[in-house]
């Protein structure tokens, strides 16, 4: 029951972050490559393990999908910018006299990709979370605590 709790807490952020990293892999789509059906099976497996751990209704379900599928243009667009960066930073040679403020544009326009994924991600959370009855939220901090307890713990151990 605990893997379907973290599960459930990287759903979303795991959504977001498996599509914007997998624009630095640059592969096809599949278990660690490109795509969105990309990283640890895909965010649509992901959302079906929250989906069962909160025991969403069939509404419920359909809604976080509708959600899900509103918000992927713009995960896709992120991710491709930070693709596009990411060839921009390879292609960069250092005995460019421009090279610093090549490196710098790059560097800024990382940063504010950056800020818009985590603004679209806390937007797509919140939209979630405003289709969840309150014992379904309370399920999902009961299940947030028990994930901050363990990598606690997990870095104690380090």
């Amino acid at each position: 029951m605990r893997v379907h709790t973290v599960i459930l807490l990287a759903v979303l952020s795991l959504a977001v972050f498996a599509t914007t990293a997998q624009a630095h892999r640059g592969g096809p789509p599949g278990m660690f490559g490109g795509g969105l059906g990309g990283g640890f099976g895909g965010p649509g497996l992901m959302i079906e393990h929250m989906a069962d751990h909160l025991d969403l209704d069939d509404t419920q379900r359909a809604e976080v999908q509708n959600i899900v599928e509103a918000a992927k243009p713009e995960f896709e667009a992120l991710r491709e910018q930070l693709r596009a960066n990411r060839e921009a930073l390879e292609s960069l040679a250092s005995d460019d006299p421009a090279y610093a403020t090549q490196l710098n544009d790059i560097a800024v326009s990382n940063g504010q990709l950056a800020t818009e994924g985590t603004l679209l991600f806390t937007r797509v959370r919140n939209e979630v979370h405003a289709i969840l009855s309150e014992e379904q939220l309370e399920k999902l901090e009961r299940g947030k605590e028990r994930m901050r307890q363990a990598f606690e713990q997990r870095g104690k151990r380090r």
